[in-house]
């Protein structure tokens, strides 16, 4: 278990690492943490809470690792994305892709942590930035 305070203060990230069977990746089941595009809102941490807890995350997580998030936010998050980033083409087609899957009502999740990378701002932002993106001071 990842302990990754910044939505709310005990926010925990579950991993279930893939020893035994290394041909699939490992999953990460990240509650309100990382969202397919975004990140939890912060209740009872700070900016600086949050990116210390995912540049942890970033860090001890396998690029392969598939995160399963606890809400299907896909669609407004990638909008949020594409307002932060407006020329990531890469957050764009998700985008496409979103939409496709939740026209027949099908899930987005999970993603993985090197697709989360390529065009989910919050990951890739510094501190400063994220309190930006996240509407409050560091």
């Amino acid at each position: 278990a990842h302990v990754v305070p910044g939505h709310t203060l005990g926010s925990t990230v579950y991993e279930l690492s893939n020893e035994g069977t290394p041909e699939q990746p490992a999953a990460a089941f990240s509650g309100d943490t990382i969202f397919c595009g975004g990140c939890g809102k912060l209740f009872e941490g700070s900016a600086i809470e949050l990116h210390t807890s995912l540049s942890r995350l970033v860090q001890r997580l396998d690029p392969s690792c598939r995160i399963f998030s606890g809400h299907e936010y896909t669609l407004m998050l990638l909008t949020m994305c594409l307002r932060a980033e407006p020329t990531n083409q890469i957050a764009r087609e998700q985008y496409r892709r979103a939409k496709e899957l939740r026209s027949r009502k099908m899930p987005t999740v999970p993603t993985t942590l090197a697709d989360e990378l390529e065009y989910n701002p919050w990951l890739r932002a510094n501190v400063d930035q994220l309190a930006v993106l996240c509407g409050c001071s560091a």
